[in-house]
């Protein structure tokens, strides 16, 4: 029988299969990625590092040429980091650390965040071509991105049935897991100027921010960050109109969803336009709408995602995201059977070069909750489902919470061959809330939370 696994199994052995076996071209097309860093076209190639530690390797053995000539690229990063939050205990769920999930931490301890390997072919949109990529990644953040039916190991990234346990409170079970993160191929057509369409599991395109730290200005994210899906599982086109016009979109099986569903097999529509307003000004605008409940298919989830960049000098650069979410129903719990509510929130972005060595980053963010909490929803999960426990299930949660964040990134060795592919990025953030809603390990409940965060990311 033909049902939605298989077809996402078929095209997983599909990327495999196709990844080592289609022709090169150096004018190719990438996904769109969002950075500070980069110009506001918002469509700058993912980076890639081409000339890796990993090919480099490869080189002095012989095969790099081959992969070259086939225009496979191998490469990849590792990501670990500490927190301290001063109001830290590790007795129970208060130990989290809101929002979530990858600010969550307990033991104030080193977390071996990601270790991440790519095999990616970009392809050429002006003509008929194959590529894809297989991405798989080990690490704490690893145990927190799982789409249904690829939790590898450890628990359900939503099983809460152990709250004195503290890995599972943090659904780090074991702390360090394995995932594939993404496995799709894509398809170069001539048409135009150039159309590329993907099929298999990827990153969503909502976001500023993404679950590859290299893109990041903090190691901490942002609340809209964990509003969001980490991937989706479906069919994209992506389309340049002009210099100025890019757009995509498609179909997926929803959010974080990929191998099982909630009994239906409904699809959501994705889809993102980008504006290159001039040289110092970008527009992306990136949207969501369907049904995200499991078998209900007569209530859908909205996503608006405007994003605003603004390249001021060389140096200094801005950013704007402001995401609104609305949630047309749910399957809750006990009472509760469709809840509706609204979560928005705004998230500013500063960052300026000081020089090779050093760029300073701050972030001011606003985000907001209204939503009847009887089941895991876009609310809770954004602010990490273990908190929750803390106000009792069934709850109707209504509050706002304010975080800024100040920090840098280090590249101690910008010049050196290898060196340059290291960088330390320390933070301080405080976050405060116009509800009692972070812990301490007791029945303490307070309205704020100071973290020290810091993190290591080697390239290679």
């Amino acid at each position: 029988m033909f049902n939605c696994r298989n077809a996402v199994l078929m095209a997983v052995a599909g990327v495999l299969a196709n990844a080592g076996f289609a022709m090169a071209d150096t004018n190719q097309i990438a996904t769109p990625v969002l950075t500070l860093q980069s110009e506001p076209t918002q469509v700058a190639a993912e980076p890639t590092a081409p000339d890796g530690l990993i090919m480099q390797g490869l080189a002095k053995v012989g095969a790099e040429k081959t992969l070259n000539d086939y225009g496979i690229n191998i490469y990849g990063f590792v990501e670990g980091g500490y927190t301290y939050n001063h109001r830290h205990n590790t007795s129970n769920v208060g130990g989290i650390i809101i929002p979530g999930p990858f600010n969550h931490e307990f033991g104030n301890h080193f977390m071996l965040n990601q270790v991440d390997l790519r095999f990616e072919r970009l392809v050429d949109g002006k003509k008929w071509d194959v590529g894809g990529m297989v991405e798989v990644m080990y690490g704490s953040d690893a145990a927190r991105i799982h789409s249904s039916g690829m939790g590898f190991n450890g628990s359900d990234p939503t099983d809460n049935n152990r709250p004195n346990d503290p890995k599972a409170v943090a659904n780090l079970d074991p702390i360090w897991q394995f995932d594939v993160t993404q496995a799709y191929i894509d398809i170069g057509i001539p048409v135009g100027n150039g159309l590329k369409i993907r099929a298999g599991k990827f990153v969503t395109l909502l976001s500023y921010e993404t679950i590859d730290p290299r893109n990041n200005p903090f190691y901490s994210h942002s609340y809209l960050f964990s509003m969001v899906p980490f991937t989706q599982t479906g069919i994209l086109g992506f389309y340049t109109i002009n210099d100025q016009f890019s757009v995509a979109g498609g179909f997926t099986r929803g959010w974080n969803e990929t191998l099982e569903d909630g009994g239906s097999c409904a699809i959501d529509f994705l889809g993102q336009v980008n504006y290159k307003i001039n040289s110092q000004w970008g527009l992306t605008v990136n949207l969501s709408v369907g049904p995200q409940n499991g078998a209900d298919t007569s209530h859908y989830r909205t996503a608006i995602d405007p994003i605003v960049t603004f390249k001021a000098t060389d140096k200094l650069s801005f950013a704007a995201e402001t995401l609104y979410v609305y949630d047309g129903g749910r399957n809750g719990s006990g009472s509760v059977t469709h809840a509706y509510g609204d979560t928005w929130g705004i998230a500013l972005y500063g960052s300026y070069i000081v020089n090779d060595f050093v760029t300073a980053n701050v972030r001011l963010e606003k985000a907001h909750f209204d939503t009847s909490i009887g089941g895991l929803n876009v609310g809770e999960a954004a602010l990490g489902s273990s908190s929750f426990s803390a106000f009792g299930r069934n709850t109707v949660f209504n509050t706002n919470f304010y975080a800024i964040t100040l920090g840098t990134t280090i590249t101690p060795f910008p010049k050196d061959p290898i060196g340059k592919n290291l960088s330390v990025r320390p933070e301080v953030r405080y976050d405060y809330c116009e509800d009692h809603v972070f812990g301490n390990g007791t029945n303490d409940r307070f309205k704020d939370q100071l973290t020290f965060g810091a993190d290591v990311i080697f390239k290679f």
